[in-house]
């Protein structure tokens, strides 16, 4: 790692400004909802994703949707990480806030394979942007026991490779899926609120808002799954995550309504233009407008600050969003879903930031 490196904000900044704005735009993604997915795959076969397609494992898969999410998937892995060697010292640790989602994601699969049984000769597509590599969790996948696993977990030594470890050792002893999960998501958010708020400054506030916001929609997830099942026989209230950042466990615990959970908060901003019924629309949607709101937050977060950590913000999770709107869009086209609907469910950034 490069911690104790200066950190070139200034360097790193120019450059991403400068590519804020090279990403596919909303009337390009509405053509091509109208279209097929051979066009759609004709379309990224002239883009920036063209290098990912002559990938030899992309060549391998036999239908267009398969090589469009193998491709794209390598290359948004290919540009984030391109990304991180940019930056040095402070910036290249606060990406962890990002980085650590694909170790978080790969991880789970690890998890839930070994515990629930899986064939080692069909191992998951890794997503390949993190802090640990993809030939690691092959090597685990590998694995023909959960303890070979964990050991060679404990000798990775990284973080999350040891939060993984001890999460499959939770299953081991006996325990359910979901709790080892759950061991693993908590020592995922506790390494990365200790380690932020180590780096401390402007940055790590803003690297601990986002990963704030997101146990922030985990929590909101949580409050309407127990919600649904109160009153049910043998049905346990899910306890809420730490380390949320405007919902507090509090709140969460004590709000029997969705406007006295998220009014006043940035979350209730991010959507009241938006002509909802707090009370009346489904969970579903209301899941889904915050979960846009999230991305529209962090895409025009670079305002806040064009000279911090805030730039990098935004680049990342644009590319991250670029990534799953071409997924929706060639789902959707495999599908055979009306263009109407397709567009539905892409995020549109483009537009003015709503309040939040």
């Amino acid at each position: 790692m490069s911690s104790n490196r200066s950190p070139n904000y200034e360097y790193l900044n120019s450059r991403l400004r400068a590519r804020l704005g090279s990403f596919i735009e909303p009337a390009v993604y509405r053509r091509l909802s109208r279209g097929t997915i051979r066009e759609l795959e004709l379309f990224l076969l002239d883009s920036a994703y063209a290098e990912s397609y002559r990938a030899h494992l992309v060549s391998l898969e036999t239908s267009p949707l398969a090589r469009i999410e193998m491709a794209v998937s390598l290359g948004i892995a290919e540009r984030i990480r391109t990304t991180v060697n940019l930056a040095q010292g402070e910036p290249r640790e606060l990406m962890k806030v990002v980085t650590n989602r694909s170790d978080l994601h790969n991880a789970r699969m690890v998890l839930r394979g070994l515990a629930l049984g899986h064939d080692p000769l069909k191992k998951p597509s890794w997503h390949a942007y993190g802090e640990l590599s993809p030939g690691f969790f092959d090597s685990l996948w590998n694995s023909k026991k959960i303890l070979d696993a964990r050991e060679k977990c404990l000798a990775n030594g990284d973080p999350l490779a040891l939060a993984l470890g001890e999460a499959l050792e939770v299953r081991q002893r006996g325990e359910t899926l979901p709790l080892a999960e759950r061991h693993l998501l908590n020592a995922y958010l506790s390494y990365q609120n200790g380690h932020f708020r180590k780096i401390g400054g402007t940055g790590s506030q803003t690297a601990l808002e986002v990963m704030g916001r997101s146990v922030d929609l985990w929590n909101i997830g949580i409050w309407f799954r127990n919600r649904r099942e109160k009153g049910k026989d043998n049905s346990e209230p899910i306890p809420f995550l730490q380390f949320g950042k405007w919902l507090s466990n509090e709140r969460l615990e004590t709000s029997d309504s969705v406007r006295a959970l998220v009014g006043g908060t940035p979350w209730f901003d991010g959507i009241r233009d938006l002509g909802i019924d707090l009370e009346t629309v489904s969970p579903r949607v209301l899941q889904r407008e915050f979960n846009s709101a999230f991305w529209r937050w962090q895409s025009f977060l670079y305002r806040r600050n064009l000279l911090g950590f805030e730039v990098a913000v935004s680049y990342l999770a644009r590319l991250l969003l670029e990534w799953q709107n071409i997924n929706i869009l060639a789902v959707g086209l495999a599908l055979g879903h009306s263009p109407d609907g397709i567009a539905g469910r892409l995020i549109d950034v483009s537009g003015e930031e709503r309040s939040g």
